[in-house]
């Protein structure tokens, strides 16, 4: 009975959060995501009582499981190359599992900024590596290893270099008529490629 329910309980979020993401917050409706779910309006409205908090509960759940992985990346220890191939594979692997969070986080960021950035403020304990990983950047610079960049410079390459072809997804497989997993084999081809460009940018010659 327990695992029914979760099973029922994920399936109506992720369901919720493809609508959320495709009408935006004030045109997704109850009644079509319960549908769409395979369940009746009654039942979604048990499980989590209104729009609002079915809203909610989808950004807690997802700053709850990316943020964890991501951070967990920028903590590993060694050497700094080795980070940064580590971080852009979990960042790729990450979004490939989960494509539609980069326009969920988008719609939120857009609709309800405010209570978005309250949510990320109180998981700041997750914070601390990437400054521990532009730390060391900054100490590889002053070692004369690398080039001197802004650290943040390098954190913003790594973000869109991988974030962004997921959020252009939909015109890009329009374009060049990609199926979903020609897609998800290009990003995956595309870990190297990044990761020697990055290299590339900042490694002494």
């Amino acid at each position: 009975m327990v695992n029914m329910e979760k099973t029922t309980e994920q399936m109506i979020l992720e369901t919720a959060r493809n609508h959320f993401v495709q009408y935006g917050y004030g045109a997704a409706r109850m009644q079509e995501i319960a549908d769409d779910a395979g369940i009746n309006k009654a039942m979604l409205h048990y499980y989590f009582r209104s729009k609002e908090n079915l809203y909610h509960e989808i950004v807690i759940r997802t700053l709850d499981y990316l943020l964890p992985r991501l951070f967990k990346a920028f903590k590993q220890e060694g050497l700094l190359f080795e980070r940064i191939e580590n971080i852009i594979d979990t960042y790729i692997e990450t979004l490939i599992e989960q494509p539609d969070i980069p326009f969920f986080v988008m719609s939120e960021l857009s609709q309800k900024r405010e209570r978005f950035i309250e949510e990320l403020k109180k998981r700041s304990k997750h914070f601390p590596p990437v400054q521990s990983f532009l730390a060391q950047m900054a100490q590889e610079m002053q070692a004369g290893k690398i080039k001197q960049i802004n650290p943040i410079h390098l954190f913003l390459n790594i973000l869109s270099m991988t974030v962004f072809p997921f959020i252009v997804k939909p015109v890009f497989c329009t374009l060049f008529e990609f199926s979903d997993t020609a897609f998800e084999q290009l990003m995956l081809e595309r870990k190297p490629i990044i990761m020697e460009f990055i290299k590339s940018s900042i490694e002494l010659k």
